[in-house]
């Protein structure tokens, strides 16, 4: 996958489709399309129609799109769920497709009839327009490898759309008042949870709760009808006639749940191969405005101005602001960025105003040391664009006192700041770094940041009961050893989280199992989530539940990702795949399983690739953040296309540097504490 992507990154830069195409090769945008009620452009669901509803705030958490929806109306939050969100717009009268201006979904936002959101268009609007003729033209979804959801094409299309409507309206509403306590997200009494639909198909310790088109049948039906004294859900009494009603009918249709056509939403859709911003760059001398232009490529080679469809925030308004056109305006000196978000893209242009105080002189004085350390060039480089002047480097009294504590957790002793003091020689610093590289404290202090952010805690480690008896704290004894360990005898990086992901419960080897072992990783979601922010840096959560609003996971990627820890269990020898299986990796390769393979190795060696665009930067810019108090992306663990680095050269030379010295810690220590930007004095120049 990452061979096509540059395949296509390449064809996209042949062409110049990004800056020397014709204007007439770039769709117009749908603010000019859809300006005049007559037009002859038909809109498209997942470009024009989703697009829109996220921009007008129909499907944020504040609306529609909470879990328990508004007025019995629910999509999914941020989009991307299509199939889900065509079905519910099909419910009910919301669409109407023979008397389009009679749809609720016109008539409501525009407040002809009462809409508790208020008035979010106007009748003479293109965004209005753009609606009515999408409802005019059939109010088509998009296609799914089995099923067009087209309304009123089958009888089982029909079911379908009826049976997630009921789902959103009345199923998923009940399940999180009377059933999640207990079968949710966070508790899996008798081994059971009703969070998504395989996982109720499963059933837990009593089988299957589900069984499609036969509510009779289904133990959730028997349990909520109270069939018998042994089986009487909820605990807390008998649900509502009409609630129960609901289920039946539910299940009669098929049982089909939302969430079920997440993970297919992002596969079956038209893919986004690039978002492009114009420009890609904002610089402003002074007060001033800038209006953002944004191209959408897609994977069948269309462009189009999708500006007007666009969402937009910035990081710091008190460097800039943007309105919901994309227009920026200056409001201070700085840098920060403007983030675009559009369909599954997100794409983050760099804002930057000097300040106003320091003269080129100066700048240019302090960086024509032709010596300086490539980091120095990179951060000043940063520095002349603002504006600044370096400041001096400090004393030699804040040097010792400063790497002293940031590499080894202690204060120098005082006849060691005696001696370094009197030293006069050049390099003095140099070999107190790799002096305190050496001792024990370095290997003590280090080991216990990356039991930090491996999740090394004795209350995760083991039960409430283990803890009590402190078997918890043994066993997280034990993990800050075996780290401890191997920091003290420089044991690359990537051996390390090697010994941690491939741990065998067997004994054999030198791994460290504890990692698995631990109470909160019981579910192989808990497994991935913990894996990403551990060794790669970055937030998946969100994709659990709904396209992640700040970056590019969906629920497909996180279902998959979660399924190479499905066979990972605590038991010996059971991290095997059962049968062959085609999993996807976080959209960067897809990996096939043979029977017998652990799924762990795989992804070992996808982390450790020089490709992977996460696994080193993530622990580089960790350390950076361990002597610098701030990361180059900050925080150290939200590496997502709207968080940005601060300086992407800095990052990427330390990043190239780290795994062509085989992922040397030591390497990495001493370049960042040998530079300048490390050794400068707290006293502004």
């Amino acid at each position: 996958m990452r061979r096509c992507s540059l395949i296509l990154m390449i064809l996209v830069l042949a062409q110049g489709l990004f800056h020397t195409a014709r204007a007439d090769d770039i769709v117009a945008p749908a603010s000019k399309r859809f300006n005049k009620h007559e037009t002859n452009a038909v809109p498209d669901f997942q470009k024009h129609v989703v697009p829109l509803l996220g921009r007008l705030g129909c499907n944020s958490a504040k609306c529609h799109g909470s879990f328990q929806g508004q007025g019995d109306f629910r999509l999914s939050l941020f989009g991307f769920n299509f199939q889900a969100d065509h079905a519910s717009l099909n419910d009910a009268d919301r669409i109407d497709i023979d008397s389009p201006t009679d749809s609720l979904a016109l008539a409501k936002p525009t407040q002809q009839v009462d809409h508790e959101g208020g008035l979010r268009l106007s009748v003479d609007s293109w965004e209005y327009n753009l609606l009515h003729r999408w409802i005019a033209t059939g109010a088509k979804g998009i296609d799914s490898v089995d099923n067009n959801f087209e309304p009123q094409s089958t009888v089982a299309d029909q079911n379908l759309i009826a049976g997630i409507a009921l789902y959103e309206k009345s199923i998923k509403p009940m399940f999180q008042d009377h059933c999640y306590e207990c079968h949710g997200f966070d508790s899996r009494k008798g081994g059971l949870t009703l969070t998504t639909r395989d996982a109720a198909l499963r059933g837990g310790e009593s089988g299957p709760v589900l069984i499609p088109k036969r509510p009779d049948e289904s133990l959730l039906m028997q349990a909520l009808v109270h069939a018998n004294d042994n089986l009487k859900m909820p605990p807390s009494g008998k649900l509502k006639a009409k609630q129960i009603a609901d289920v039946r009918e539910w299940i009669k249709l098929g049982a089909p749940w939302s969430s079920q056509f997440g993970p297919d939403a992002g596969r079956n859709a038209r893919q986004l191969a690039a978002l492009h911003c114009e420009p890609a760059e904002i610089v402003f001398a002074e007060s001033g405005q800038q209006q953002i232009r944004v191209i959408a490529l897609w994977d069948d080679g269309t462009r189009e101005d999708v500006t007007c469809l666009s969402r937009f925030q910035t990081n710091d308004d008190s460097i800039a602001t943007v309105d919901n056109d994309g227009l920026t305006t200056s409001s201070g000196a700085g840098d920060t960025h403007v983030v675009v978000f559009y369909d599954n893209g997100v794409t983050a242009i760099p804002v930057l105003r000097p300040y106003a105080h320091s003269t080129s002189a100066q700048i240019s004085s302090a960086n024509a040391d032709a010596e300086l350390h490539p980091i120095d060039q990179m951060v000043n480089a940063k520095l002349e664009k603002l504006a600044l002047t370096p400041s001096q480097l400090c004393t030699d009294a804040e040097f010792l006192r400063r790497v002293s504590i940031d590499m080894t957790g202690t204060l120098p002793a005082p006849l060691e700041i005696k001696n370094f003091l009197a030293d006069s020689s050049p390099d003095k610093r140099t070999r107190k770094i790799d002096e305190l590289l050496e001792r024990p404290s370095y290997a003590a202090w280090w080991a216990n940041k990356l039991c930090d952010f491996t999740g090394c805690n004795p209350k995760s480690i083991s039960s409430l009961i283990e803890v009590a008896r402190e078997e918890g704290y043994i066993q997280a004894s034990q993990w800050y050893d075996w780290i401890n360990e191997r920091v003290m005898r420089n044991e690359p990086y990537d051996k390390i989280v090697e010994g941690i992901m491939l741990a065998d419960l067997s004994g054999r080897g030198e791994g460290m199992p504890t990692f698995w072992t631990r109470q909160s990783l019981k579910e192989p979601k808990d497994t991935a989530m913990s894996v990403a922010h551990a060794f790669l840096g970055i937030q998946l959560q969100c994709a659990e539940c709904h396209k992640h609003p700040f970056d590019q996971w969906t629920q497909a990627d996180f279902n998959d990702f979660g399924r190479f820890f499905t066979s990972v269990t605590t038991t010996k020898r059971q991290s095997r795949t059962r049968e062959k299986t085609t999993l996807g990796l976080l959209r960067s390769q897809t990996i096939s399983l043979e029977p017998g393979d652990d799924p762990r190795e795989p992804v070992m060696n996808w982390m450790r690739d020089e490709e992977n665009p996460w696994f080193a930067r993530a622990f580089v810019n960790r350390v950076w953040a361990g002597y610098f108090h701030i990361g180059i992306v900050n925080p150290p663990d939200q590496f997502t296309p709207a968080n940005p680095p601060s300086n992407p050269a800095l990052l990427e030379w330390l990043t190239t540097g780290f795994i062509n010295q085989n992922f040397d810690m030591k390497w990495l220590h001493r370049q960042i504490t040998n530079s300048a930007a490390y050794q400068r004095s707290w006293v502004p120049n």
